[in-house]
């Protein structure tokens, strides 16, 4: 099959035409946890915002140039757009911009790597016969919308070759769910925001489908969510550019699917704080670099959602760091109970909790960038 090829100022025309539509529904709530990234001693970043230092920088863009594909069909062949741009490329130290989009560089590490591994392969073994181990492995933008013939002219490690590597490394009692085909033949659709560091949750949605053809079950269908929408986002990455003019003038938007069943979410935040919160709430009059905050109210080390439809006592643990919080929502329509666990700023143990709830799956997903990420990984083997 011939391969299609777009430009970037094309891409960029859908993007602005989606920035502009109005969104939001519902009572707005204001944050409950305050959504500044945090460090560490090495300078290394938590994984919600772009890393400094020789060895790592920061990813995210996005455009919206086709409609999204509800259908799938395991048959045909898959076919990887091409993405070419007459754009030139913009160093800012930590992250470059091409146009309007700004990406994370990534150098990959095999000792992290093999750290993050052994971290999955010991809560599978200590989990075996009680149940089912995943393992996802999420791509940053600078993979999947970065235009092709512009990535000689970068210093960025070979993603598909770091995610075959890692999962190379991990046992065959952990179920692999590869999305990288997935998201690459999406990569001309609006998967990445632009001027932040994240996927959006139609990127995350076509990881999801992924995960259920591994579980077996079917995905619910990309045009039966209500959806919001939150315009005027402007993430890590107009930030880490010292506000850039080219993110400025386009910001992005943030498109919720809400699940289709009827939940309540109980969160735990990090001061020891319980409250009930909206899996999607109403950002409209939140602050431009916070619009993120809409999934399952940002980044808390512990957070419960039930799902009052299903009664069969299923459920599940998402081990996740900020990627996560666009993932998790389309995870709740097959499951009673789903426990989140953000292992940057939870001290539980996962086994321990996964044999006191009994679940039925614990599911890791972790973007590339936190792999490696030897503070991270250090903080994912603490709480196994």
């Amino acid at each position: 099959m011939k391969k299609r090829s777009i430009t970037i100022a094309a891409l960029m025309l859908s993007v602005s035409m989606v920035a502009g539509m109005t969104g939001g529904c519902g009572d707005t709530k204001e944050p409950p946890v305050d959504p500044t990234p945090w460090t560490d001693e090495d300078n290394q970043n938590t994984g919600d915002d772009v890393q400094t230092g020789a060895d790592v920088v920061d990813d995210t863009n996005q455009q919206e140039s086709e409609q999204p594909d509800t259908q799938a069909d395991d048959t045909q062949e898959v076919v990887i757009p091409e993405i070419s741009s007459s754009e030139s490329v913009v160093d800012y130290d930590s992250v470059v911009v091409v146009g309007n989009a700004g990406y994370e560089l990534y150098t990959y590490r095999e000792d992290t790597a093999t750290s993050y591994a052994d971290t999955v392969n010991s809560v599978a073994a200590d989990l075996s016969g009680t149940c089912d181990v995943y393992d996802i492995l999420i791509p940053l933008s600078s993979e999947v919308t970065f235009p092709d013939n512009l990535k000689s002219q970068i210093n960025s490690s070979n993603q598909r070759d770091a995610m075959n590597n890692i999962f190379a490394m991990i046992n065959d009692d952990v179920k692999k769910v590869d999305i990288y085909n997935t998201i690459m033949s999406h990569r001309t659709e609006y998967v990445y925001f632009r001027t932040d560091h994240h996927w959006t949750a139609l990127g995350a949605y076509y990881a999801y489908t992924d995960f259920c053809k591994a579980k077996g079950i079917e995905p619910e269908a990309l045009d039966s969510y209500e959806t919001m929408e939150f315009d005027g986002f402007l993430g890590s990455f107009y930030n880490d550019t010292d506000h850039c003019a080219a993110l400025g003038e386009t910001p992005d938007t943030v498109i919720a699917y809400k699940p289709n069943c009827a939940t309540t979410m109980h969160v735990t935040a990090s001061d020891g704080t319980q409250f009930d919160w909206p899996i999607i709430n109403d950002v409209s009059n939140y602050a431009q670099g916070i619009k993120y905050s809409t999934f399952i109210a940002a980044d808390n080390p512990f957070t419960v959602i039930e799902n009052a439809d299903v009664t069969d006592g299923s459920s599940c643990i998402i081990v996740k760091e900020s990627f996560g919080n666009a993932f998790v929502p389309f995870f709740v329509d097959h499951y009673q109970t789903v426990y989140v666990v953000d292992y940057r700023y939870w001290t539980g143990s996962i086994t321990e909790l996964a044999r006191e709830k009994q679940v039925d799956d614990v599911i890791f997903a972790n973007n590339l960038s936190m792999i490696r990420n030897k503070y991270l990984v250090g903080q994912l083997q603490g709480v196994k």
